[in-house]
């Protein structure tokens, strides 16, 4: 099943036009429907007709990139949460949820959409000038193959990395811990064909990651990090776990301390509902995952 319906969400600030040339890019790949949502924290005040700007954003889009698209009328945060029922694909900008470390991510717009939605959220952070060519995803437990599906199945050109994060253990040498990185990738990396565009890594690649393991100062959110700055990669992919929002306000989630501060990446983040997502299955069967996986 390909991605029929795609759903982005704007205030008309810079990252959020980012997010709709994204969603358009995306759209006009799949031959998808283009659904667009005005939705704002704080209005400005500025855009005194916010309907009437969407309705002209719609006419461009459709226009630049020969699509269907799709206005819908002002609605609130209720209307978003009924529009992720009906996407295959949510795209949004990361100021959407806020930058306050507390209490916006609990109760931003991104963290009331990670609560309830049950299709992907694609979180942009970065100008949508062509289409992904490099998506790192974190491989972790049972989730690596469905995430995977999805990279693959949101951008079939894409070079795929699964990404292994390690645990720090007290005492852990360098050079036992790169000794250890390399057997561990020659057990991870599947039997692929010459022409497929994908690689196993782990956190023992990047010298930065090497460093932190050996002296224990490093966590899974600093190890993609340094994975992300290191490889490049424009798209971050990893599973999202619904949080309660007494722990998201309590905790800064991973995706929360991916996307805020200057500690985070700078790419695009797809956050996958679950480890075995619907979504990913139904992205499964596009073809250029078939390719990939011949």
């Amino acid at each position: 099943m390909r991605i029929q319906t795609i759903v982005a969400l704007t205030d008309f600030s810079t990252l959020a036009e980012h997010a709709l040339d994204r969603a358009a890019l995306l759209a006009a790949h799949h031959g998808a429907q283009l659904e667009l949502l005005y939705a704002a924290e704080k209005q400005d005040a500025k855009f005194c007709d916010p309907q009437a700007r969407l309705e002209q954003r719609a006419r461009q889009l459709a226009r630049r990139h020969e699509l269907a698209v799709r206005a819908w009328p002002k609605a609130g945060a209720a209307a978003v949460l009924a529009a992720t029922r009906r996407a295959d694909l949510l795209v949004m900008d990361s100021r959407l949820h806020g930058r306050r470390p507390w209490p916006a991510r609990a109760t931003g717009l991104l963290a009331r959409v990670l609560r309830a939605s049950p299709c992907p959220v694609l979180v942009v952070q970065a100008a949508a000038q062509q289409p992904y060519a490099h998506a790192l995803v974190h491989a972790s437990g049972d989730a690596g193959g469905a995430l995977q599906r999805s990279a693959t199945g949101l951008q079939a050109s894409a070079t795929v990395e699964l990404f292994h994060a390690a645990r720090t253990l007290r005492g852990l040498r360098l050079a036992c811990g790169e000794a250890f990185g390399r057997a561990l990738r020659s057990r991870r990396q599947p039997a692929q064909p010459q022409q497929t565009r994908l690689r196993v890594s782990d956190a023992f690649e990047a010298r930065r990651n090497r460093v932190g393991l050996a002296t224990g100062g490093l966590d899974a959110v600093r190890q993609l990090v340094v994975q992300q700055q290191s490889t490049r990669a424009d798209l971050l992919v990893l599973a999202h776990v619904r949080r309660s929002l007494l722990r998201d306000l309590l905790q800064a989630g991973k995706a929360h301390r991916l996307l805020t501060g200057p500690n985070g990446v700078a790419c695009d983040v797809l956050l996958v509902p679950g480890a075995a997502s619907a979504a990913a299955v139904r992205w499964s069967t596009m073809g250029g995952w078939t390719r990939a996986a011949s």
